[in-house]
């Protein structure tokens, strides 16, 4: 039997995406190769699944793909993804890859290859049972052998023109998938022994407006929670304007089916880089948006994407992201050196922020992010949460946990056997908060 490995870069939609090939593989008799230490795990066919949404993203792929032919010379080496989309011709240009396959080709490509690369019949198998993968394919955790969360892409593309972003030339505009593919997909997963779901999307707050009839995202969400056997559902990258004030609602009254925690992109707390950026909001509302979230949702989690010089950025304007951030309800941050992409308007614009200046600046807000995070969590402790016991034990003997609203941490088991715990929701509080930990102990089913 060949074997394969997986190789993902960037987002939960590219891990979403890897989810798919890797279960397209194993219908055609592939098994996951063992890992060995490092590069070399003796796999047959590696399959990059790249991003390009930065620079250095792009860098990291090439990087990634001279290592893994110098460590396995004699396997099949596919490159997709974002990048081969963008690119195709700079990563086949590249020594080493023996296909490049473009995101929108990848489903049927990437498997078609790998079966004529090892002598495999692929008529044996039926590999189109739906759209973005097979049934099978949401049947991928976040990890090999994880069957404690897994990630069900619902949406992809994007409609936004934001004049920094290459996303949407490379995944096209906003589609849904259907919303009775999405239950039955749910249901799989539950009775292939998630216990949280996460739905993605490059903005999963789109979520059904290209649908005929059209159906929101809250809609759905009402449908998911209707099935029997879902533990809790978890969103994932919103945009401000898809988070209604019946979603606020629904957060607020469902009993934590639907996780506490929101991410939602802020890029700049300055109007005037907002503009430059094409955001289609400006800061008055954005703060309206989590400041009603965190007045309407116990103990909610608020995330933000802050991107760190942006052609024309001046230090007063930086200032003021660093101040609306500072006085905001957000309790984390993932921050992101600008970086410029070909074809986007703001890979021409004037005024390009110098290196140094940007790393000044990104260390600084990712030291306000720390702040943010540990005030948060701070904030519970002594208090109980629900989590989610993952399958996982940490170095110190503890179990990893990921609460509601988005906590990690360690978890004392008490005077119970770890190994039952694993895989379920249960209570647990919240003992300690450390600048790079939190720790807590077993309270109750």
């Amino acid at each position: 039997m060949p074997t394969y490995r997986i190789v993902t870069l960037g987002c939960k939609l590219n891990q979403a995406d890897s989810a798919a090939l890797e279960a397209r593989l194993r219908a055609l008799g592939f098994g996951r190769a063992r890992p060995e230490g490092g590069d070399a795990d003796g796999a047959d066919l590696i399959v990059l699944n790249t991003c390009t949404v930065t620079a250095n993203a792009d860098r990291e792929a090439r990087q990634i793909a001279r290592r893994m032919r110098a460590a396995n010379p004699r396997s099949v080496l596919i490159a997709t993804g974002c990048y081969a989309e963008r690119d195709p011709e700079g990563l086949r240009s590249l020594p080493g890859i023996d296909h490049v396959v473009p995101l929108r080709e990848q489903e049927e490509r990437v498997p078609a290859l790998a079966a004529a690369a090892f002598g495999i019949d692929p008529d044996r198998v039926e590999l189109g049972l739906g759209p973005w993968g097979t049934t099978e394919a949401c049947e991928g955790g976040f990890g090999p052998g994880d069957r404690t969360r897994a990630l069900l892409k619902v949406q992809d593309g994007c409609d936004l023109r934001c004049s920094y972003c290459v996303i949407p030339s490379v995944r096209g505009a906003s589609r849904s998938l259907p919303p009775h593919v999405v239950l039955e997909r749910m249901e799989r997963l539950a009775a292939a022994g998630f216990r949280e779901i996460v739905l993605t999307g490059v903005n999963t707050g789109d979520y059904g407006k290209d649908l005929l009839p059209v159906l929101s995202l809250v809609r759905l969400l009402e449908k998911a929670m209707a099935l029997q056997g879902v533990g809790r559902i978890r969103l994932n990258s919103l945009e401000p304007k898809t988070v209604t004030l019946d979603l606020a609602g629904l957060l607020a009254s469902c009993g934590g089916r639907v996780a506490p925690h929101l991410q939602i992109p802020l890029q700049s707390g300055s109007d005037a880089v907002l503009g430059r950026m094409r955001r289609p909001y400006r800061t008055a509302m954005y703060a309206r948006v989590v400041e009603s979230l965190r007045a309407r949702v116990e103990g909610i989690a608020l995330g933000a994407d802050v991107i760190v010089g942006f052609p024309g950025e001046t230090d007063a304007e930086f200032e003021t992201t660093c101040r609306f951030i500072e006085s905001s309800p957000l309790n984390y941050l993932h921050v992101f050196s600008y970086s410029s992409r070909p074809g986007t308007a703001a890979a021409s614009a004037p005024a390009q922020v110098p290196a140094h200046v940007i790393k000044e600046r990104s260390a600084r807000l990712r030291r306000l992010g720390r702040d943010l995070s540990l005030r948060f969590r701070k904030a519970f402790v002594g208090r109980t949460r629900s989590a989610l016991i993952l399958r996982e034990t940490r170095p110190d003997g503890r179990l990893r946990a990921l609460t509601d609203n988005f906590i990690d941490l360690g978890c004392d088991p008490g005077d119970r056997a770890a190994a039952p715990l694993m895989n379920r929701l249960l209570r647990v509080r919240i003992t300690e908060a450390l600048e790079s930990d939190t720790l807590g102990v077993v309270a109750g089913d």
